[in-house]
């Protein structure tokens, strides 16, 4: 049995009030393994970045769970919202800020040491 690294559960996220009511995502579910590579496609204003923006925990759902490496990120809150975002998140946004001087992978490089650096007293 493969490990699930990713379990999105019956999301939803929407936007507005009951006058005014945008389904950004509706009722959305599906798993990632360990070792696999997801692609996420639609037309504009399919939801894929909203889809995006509650796995990251920049935004929140309205309903549904969210489980990474087994644990619920859609209850987290506080110090330990912090936490999870610090240790376990890592993405680029599409208008990304990498250094121009160093490689894809010095740039990915950069960005562990810096947190390995500043954990040491953590």
């Amino acid at each position: 049995m493969m490990e699930k690294i990713l379990e999105v559960k019956n999301a939803d996220k929407y936007y507005g009030n009951k006058s005014n009511l945008t389904k950004a995502i509706d009722n959305i579910s599906f798993t990632v393994e360990k070792g696999e590579f997801v692609g996420i496609m639609g037309a504009s204003g399919s939801g894929k970045s909203t889809l995006l923006n509650v796995i990251s925990t920049i935004d929140r759902v309205t309903a549904g769970h969210i489980i990474v490496n087994g644990e619920d990120i859609t209850k987290l809150k506080g110090n330990k919202l912090n936490k999870f975002r610090r240790e376990e998140l890592g993405f680029i946004f599409q208008d990304f800020n990498l250094l121009d001087t160093l490689t894809a992978y010095e740039n990915i490089a950069l960005a562990l040491t810096i947190r390995k650096s500043t954990s040491k007293g953590n």
